[in-house]
């Protein structure tokens, strides 16, 4: 067990953390909103719903519901990294949720994932990465 000094201060810096990877996580989902929302975007057909207080936003497309969850979790080297979890919402023959993909993301909104033209990681804080990664997900979501 930790020293009670020690247990107050790792709880601390984890609620930090959290709090500090939630804002990135909520800026990316409202940077996915104004995006679609926009009058010249070219994609028509594309809903958000943000439930950013309960941790979530959605998408919907083509007849097709995507949830896009956000959680910390520790990462390699036990500090706290945002994780997005995208799921498909199936609603028949019996309400299941399907998984499309993950990925991670740092406090300063780096991911896992690769630009495949530039071979650098994708930051989910730049406005047309963050449209990019959900659009990708929209996209895989067709074949399921």
């Amino acid at each position: 067990m930790l020293a009670w000094n020690q247990l107050h201060q790792e709880l601390e810096r984890a609620t930090n953390r959290h709090c500090q990877l939630a804002a990135k996580y909520e800026q990316f989902a409202k940077f996915v909103a104004e995006q679609v929302a926009a009058q010249a975007f070219h994609i028509k057909g594309i809903g958000v719903s943000l439930d950013l207080d309960q941790g979530f936003f959605s998408t919907t497309f083509a007849g097709r519901t995507l949830h896009f969850i956000f959680e910390s979790v520790p990462g390699e080297n036990g500090t706290l990294v945002g994780k997005v979890t995208c799921y498909l919402k199936k609603e028949l023959p019996t309400p299941e949720y399907i998984s499309i993909g993950d990925f991670q993301f740092t406090g300063s909104g780096q991911t896992t994932l690769v630009d495949p033209m530039e071979n650098d990681p994708i930051k989910i804080d730049i406005d047309l990465a963050a449209l990019y990664i959900v659009l990708n997900y929209i996209h895989e979501s067709l074949s399921r």
